[in-house]
């Protein structure tokens, strides 16, 4: 204890220029917004590179797990494929011009119990990830690209305040908005829906394609309770998501064909 505070005395000066340096660089950030993007940046490329060594490591010692998800997510893909073109004409094969590609990602880190939940796949830049482009599983919707590095790519989960999907009942083909309860990873709410509206538990919700982020009919969760404005005007419901965000270590992150044009036109309303 005694050469520990022999050794505070000494080197006191250093530390508090060294803390000092640190504060500065701190509010300097804060203020420039360069210089913030280009901090989350670098900082998002050294945690992935951590996150991703942890997470090798995780997935040596879970093969057989992964392995078993890999061959189900497999065949069900290959049941909707035969599904589609068994439905088809030579004339509709041709004729179809793909909107949205799906780019395979692997999560490295995943939070679900924070007030402000991320994802960090091991995807960025080189592999064509730019920022606000929708990211799903095999189950339904998973978030949105926040921020992007050279080889890594920051998601806002759907565990997020700012997060809110324009959502379709299933049954009625009505819109409304979907976000977290920010409570449980495992639910969500259901926004703005008129009071003359019947739900029944287990009504299915998916994305409603109008935000240009998800591609139309992408699993969002069911319905687990109706709750009812005492206004009598635009009710509220409890969803369970389809996602079961404390198990995701495969994603897909999502390119739309057209991002551009399409943001070209809209930014003429804007």
């Amino acid at each position: 204890m005694y050469n520990l505070f022999s050794f505070l005395k000494k080197y006191s000066f250093f530390i508090l220029f060294l803390l000092l340096e640190i504060i500065c660089i701190i509010l300097l950030i804060q203020s420039l917004p360069y210089q913030k993007r280009k901090m989350v940046s670098a900082f998002n490329g050294i945690s992935g590179r951590i996150y991703k060594t942890e997470s090798n490591l995780i997935n040596y010692f879970n093969l057989k797990e992964e392995n078993e998800l890999l061959a189900t997510s497999n065949a069900m893909l290959k049941t909707t494929l035969n599904n589609i073109y068994a439905n088809m004409t030579v004339l509709d094969t041709m004729s179809i011009d793909t909107m949205f590609f799906l780019i395979p990602a692997h999560i490295i880190n995943n939070s679900i119990y924070k007030t402000n939940n991320y994802i960090l796949l091991d995807k960025g830049r080189e592999d064509g990830i730019v920022k606000d482009m929708g990211v799903i599983c095999d189950n339904g919707i998973v978030g949105k690209v926040a921020n992007v590095s050279k080889h890594y790519a920051s998601v806002i989960s759907m565990l997020h305040p700012y997060s809110i999907v324009s959502a379709r009942f299933k049954n009625n083909q009505h819109i409304a908005n979907v976000r977290w309860d920010n409570d449980d990873y495992r639910f969500g709410i259901v926004e703005d829906i008129p009071s003359h509206l019947y739900l029944d538990r287990g009504d299915t919700i998916v994305t409603s394609g109008f935000s240009n982020v998800y591609p139309p009919d992408i699993m969002i969760g069911t319905i687990e309770e109706l709750i009812e404005s005492p206004k009598k005007d635009f009710n509220t419901a409890r969803i369970r998501f389809s996602t079961n965000f404390s198990t995701l270590r495969h994603v897909y992150i999502i390119k739309n064909k057209y991002q551009t044009e399409l943001d070209s036109i809209s930014n003429q309303y804007q």
